[in-house]
């Protein structure tokens, strides 16, 4: 009885020390920005999760290559210069990589992100179709990104495909102030559905046309995560133009991904 009843209370315990944890909360690196959370089956805006996180909390630092140690933060504040409805993490040390911090009860890793050969036939081809699908008619292909994970964990892969173009004094793939004709950006989710491969544009911008002053933004994958401890995977994305940007976070249903959670800040 007594083995028994410390299993149970040890249980209790556990159980409470979950709870008690919540939300979870995610920062955007290197900025510190406060993504969101997830707290009693609610995804939480920047401004809630924000409120939430108490100094001394530590986040794993996770980037697509993988885990690479802990920050802490000292204080989170709404960002008083431009983005005010955007809370922002100051942290012990500094992170100057792109990547996602997190603050969970359960592993927001289960499954390892692959990156493969950017060109692969297959995949030019398949970039080069959905460009002129979007009206470009002769692509120049440019895939930045190509990655392999199973998002949802059936043991089948799903890819991720980012793409850039755009030609600029200071090289190629940096946000310029204006596009040319002909340059793109954008993260597209490929998966099998009933035997087929359907692609989903998941955030992107196509320019048949110049335009002037239109700063145009950079998209590319910052992050796949367990967001919710659900065990599926969702997709955060980082869009920059040349004086601010934003991250997004996305769930895969079971005809398309959907946008759970955005934050923007720039001028």
């Amino acid at each position: 009885m007594k083995v028994i009843a410390l299993i149970f209370v040890l249980s209790i315990s556990y159980s409470l020390a979950i709870v008690g944890a919540e939300p979870a909360t995610f920062l955007e690196l290197p900025s510190g920005f406060v993504i969101g959370g997830y707290a009693k089956s609610k995804w939480l805006n920047s401004c809630e999760a924000g409120k939430t996180i108490v100094p001394g909390t530590a986040f794993r630092c996770l980037f697509l290559g993988g885990d690479e140690g802990k920050l802490i933060v000292n204080k989170t504040a709404p960002e008083q210069d431009v983005c005010m409805d955007v809370w922002v993490a100051e942290f012990a040390a500094e992170s100057f990589k792109t990547g996602i911090a997190v603050a969970t009860t359960w592993n927001p890793q289960p499954r390892p992100v692959k990156a493969a050969d950017a060109s692969q036939a297959v995949y030019v081809k398949a970039v080069s179709d959905l460009l002129i699908a979007q009206g470009i008619p002769k692509p120049q292909v440019k895939i930045t990104q190509h990655l392999r994970v199973d998002l949802d964990g059936d043991g089948e892969d799903e890819v991720l495909l980012s793409a850039t173009r755009y030609p600029t004094a200071d090289g190629e793939g940096n946000a310029p102030m204006a596009a040319t004709a002909g340059s793109y950006s954008f993260v597209a989710l490929r998966r099998l559905m009933k035997g087929k491969v359907v692609t989903q544009i998941l955030e992107g911008e196509f320019y048949e046309k110049t335009l002037e002053f239109n700063a145009p933004n950079v998209h590319s994958v910052s992050g796949i995560l367990d967001l919710d401890g659900d065990g599926q995977m969702e997709i955060l994305l980082d869009s920059s133009y040349y004086e601010g940007g934003g991250t997004t976070a996305w769930k895969m249903g079971p005809i398309r991904a959907e946008k759970v959670l955005e934050i923007a800040c720039g001028v």
